[in-house]
């Protein structure tokens, strides 16, 4: 039982603070007792001098502060008391409110009041759930199953680099912080936009699941200066020949129908035999299988037939390898004597060269090839003779 005689008081100004002595068997402990906004605070100490040091701080702090409340002028304490009415309802002490406060204004820099700023917010953002980066995609991704494998893969690849950088909400995310880390890939301007296509799909699929507001998305205002200043490089048709006579079955299709047709390596792979209409002499790229989501009939030159009928099946992909292109590359043009150097593209930029050569007609080069006219106008007029792109649709087998 705590007796009178066990109490010590510490006095600074007007302000008292009590320290209480209790015997616990052999040992003694300290208790001071603090009054901190309306509640009764106990500390409690082993040793009398820290005890007696924390309760010279504690009346130090109380008095100043009485002191400063008691040196208010009228109107002061008047604003002090109307301050802690418009706070009563908040778990927040008056000074972090007006910290809080200063600093928003301070990030508005004058273009708008903190009101306005809220409705603003509350308008874009009031309907929208909050969703980490690395869920979303984890749901694209989910999505997506039904996408082709080399799509899938470039999905997965290209947005893990993403979430990892960027793993709290999308909603804070700013089109400089995309920009900026994107710049800091470095490599090629063409591969930064390809990964900044990825990510506009991953924020316009956040806008579809409620992640985001409706509008234009922040990965969307990212703009990717592409240089693509190289020369366009196509196969001679003695090129393209040697190539085609040192082909296996696995990587032939690949080769005369980028040769010949023009269709792009990821719609190959995608292509099935029951697209290929021998009867009718034209090859459907589907809606889904086109990149530009674009349905396209293209009509197949008689060396293209002919090829085709040597290795056709019935049904099932045309293309077994999910990557002709480096098959292409690294085996059939080293077994050509002489080398035949592989071109990036080069087959799709030989087939709009030699078609255009013979048509004349970049309107109906570009429905074959799923381009825009201008862009086979100013790309591929003028580069070949008609006398190459009649060789080159000559290439029969043998």
């Amino acid at each position: 039982m705590t007796r009178k005689s066990d109490v010590e008081e510490v006095k600074e100004g007007s302000v008292i603070v009590k320290i209480y002595t209790v015997n616990r068997g052999q040992r003694k402990v300290f208790s001071v007792a603090n009054y901190y906004e309306g509640k009764r605070k106990i500390q409690q100490f082993t040793d009398y001098k820290k005890a007696k040091e924390e309760a010279r701080k504690i009346a130090r702090q109380l008095n100043e502060g009485q002191h400063k409340i008691l040196s208010l002028s009228d109107d002061d304490a008047w604003t002090y008391t109307r301050a802690l009415d418009a706070i009563k309802n908040y778990p927040v002490r008056l000074d972090a409110a007006v910290n809080e406060w200063a600093a928003a204004n301070k990030i508005l820099g004058g273009i708008a009041n903190i009101q306005e700023a809220a409705r603003f917010y509350v308008k874009r953002h009031g309907k929208v759930t909050q969703r980490m980066v690395p869920e979303i995609v984890v749901e694209l991704i989910r999505q997506r199953q039904h996408k082709s494998e080399q799509y899938r893969r470039d999905l997965n690849f290209r947005l893990g680099k993403f979430k990892d950088a960027f793993s709290g909400y999308i909603s804070n995310i700013s089109s400089k912080e995309i920009a900026d880390w994107l710049h800091a890939l470095g490599g090629h301007s063409r591969s930064q936009d390809n990964y900044r296509r990825v990510i506009v799909t991953l924020f316009r699929f956040a806008i579809e699941r409620g992640y985001l507001p409706e509008g234009k998305t922040e990965a969307e205002k990212v703009k990717i200066s592409v240089n693509d200043d190289s020369e366009i490089e196509i196969f001679t048709p003695e090129e393209m020949s040697r190539l085609l006579d040192r082909a296996g079955e696995d990587v032939l299709p690949y080769l005369v129908l980028g040769a010949f047709a023009g269709i792009r390596t990821a719609e190959i792979i995608r292509m099935e035999w029951t697209e290929i209409n021998f009867a009718g002499g034209y090859i459907e790229i589907k809606k889904s299988k086109a990149k530009t989501k674009g349905r396209r009939l293209i009509q197949m030159q008689p060396n293209l037939v002919a090829w085709l009928k040597k290795i056709a099946k019935q049904d099932g992909l045309v293309s077994p390898l999910t990557r002709p292109e480096k098959t292409a590359a690294e085996v059939v043009g080293a077994k050509c004597d002489p080398i035949v150097k592989w071109k990036k593209n080069g087959l799709r930029h030989s087939f709009c060269s030699y078609r255009y050569a013979i048509l004349q007609n970049e309107h109906q080069v570009s429905a074959e090839m799923g381009n825009s006219p201008q862009m086979v106008f100013a790309n591929y007029r003028e580069l070949v003779t008609k006398e190459d792109a009649q060789k080159w649709f000559n290439i029969f087998p043998k």
